[in-house]
């Protein structure tokens, strides 16, 4: 009986927290569709640059896949850079050259597949050709030896002609690399940004549950030096396992570090501050620290799957507004194309300034949410 009593407090609280139940029932239910909508969004569709092929072998290529013809291979190289193609075929001495972007793992795969499948084919039929000659030519050379010797002669089976072994390089990144070197940068933004939301965000709702944080209302300071103040105090923590975060994946895991250090650790901190400035902003509006872990499913699960990890190319348009407004989006992008690419603050300064906007965006928010508890 007691038991029941116990039982029956609990659930009449559960339902009382309307929240609670909202995230119990709905939250699953929408990130598994999140995730069915992102998996059926892959594209296995490539690009592949090309310049002077045969003309079998081209007229094969764009029978499997978009291709771009180039004038020279500098010209190719260019247009992979900026990410219009990726992959470039060139012949030398009838030997393929085949040059892969190296930066998209599962555009790699699809490029070198397609190319592979194309060769096959060309194989196929040069030997097709080639055993149609030469069984053509070796029978009239037994008809010829038949009619001065009077003797039959087997006919030899043709040998399909060698195939040069094509030469494989890339543009970006190791040719080695395993899959875990292409998903660390994605990983390493997603686990940054997860474990300083909940250290900030526990740690703030703490400071209001014990009363520090009225206390600290009831005195003159303005609310922006109170928010500033949190966020300076948290920052210095959150740095420190921002560091050990990148120095355990670039230098004890080994992971390819094509670009700057420094500016990697910029990007790594910024993410940071993002996620900061969002655990500050939830945590008011938690009463309990189970009210706060609610809102990862909502605002922290998801944003795995815009980081990269998942290709987006045939997503539906809600689903690239989705990712359009979610930060991880913006730092993945900036931290995959430092490791991988070895890319430069000219060109990711627009994911720099995205995520500044969002820290802005969030403290603003945070400032107006204290305005509630004490209006001056």
């Amino acid at each position: 009986m007691q038991t029941l009593t116990v039982a029956e407090r609990v659930i009449s609280q559960i339902f009382r927290d309307k929240r609670t139940i909202a995230m119990m029932f709905l939250a699953p239910l929408f990130v598994l569709f999140l995730l069915s909508t992102i998996l059926g969004s892959s594209s296995d569709d490539v690009t592949i640059g090309t310049v002077d092929l045969p003309a079998s072998f081209q007229d094969t290529l764009k029978t499997k896949t978009d291709t771009r013809t180039f004038t020279d291979r500098a010209t190719g190289v260019t247009a992979m850079k900026d990410r219009e193609i990726d992959s470039l075929i060139t012949f030398q001495q009838n030997q393929p050259q085949i040059l892969i972007e190296g930066g998209d793992i599962s555009k790699n795969v699809a490029a070198l597949q397609v190319i592979q499948e194309t060769l096959i084919t060309i194989q196929g039929q040069q030997t097709s050709a080639a055993n149609t000659k030469l069984t053509a030519a070796v029978k009239q050379l037994q008809q010829q030896l038949t009619q001065l010797t009077n003797q039959t002669f087997e006919t030899p089976q043709p040998v399909a002609p060698a195939v040069t072994k094509p030469d494989i390089q890339f543009l970006y990144g190791n040719p080695d690399a395993e899959l875990f070197d292409q998903i660390a940068p994605a990983l390493m933004g997603f686990f940054i940004f997860l474990f300083v939301f909940i250290i900030a965000g526990v740690s703030f709702l703490r400071e209001r549950s014990s009363g520090t944080l009225e206390r600290t209302l009831a005195t003159p300071l303005k609310r922006s030096s109170i928010v500033f103040g949190y966020f300076v105090g948290f920052f210095l923590f959150v740095t420190i396992q921002t560091i050990l975060i990148q120095l355990f994946i670039v230098n004890v895991l080994d992971v390819t570090q094509q670009g700057n250090y420094f500016l990697l650790l910029f990007v790594n901190l910024l993410t940071a501050s993002v996620a900061l400035s969002l655990g500050l902003l939830l945590s008011s509006f938690s009463r309990t620290e189970f009210q706060l872990i609610q809102f990862i499913p909502l605002a922290i699960v998801p944003q795995i799957f815009f980081s990269g990890l998942f290709d987006l190319s045939d997503a539906p348009l809600w689903v690239e507004v989705i990712n359009r407004l979610m930060p991880l989006t913006y730092a993945a992008h900036a931290l995959q194309n430092i490791m991988t690419r070895g890319y430069g603050l000219q060109d990711i300064w627009v994911d720099l300034v995205v995520l500044a906007g969002f820290v802005v965006l969030f403290v603003a928010l945070n400032m107006r949410a204290l305005k509630k508890q004490r209006p001056v």
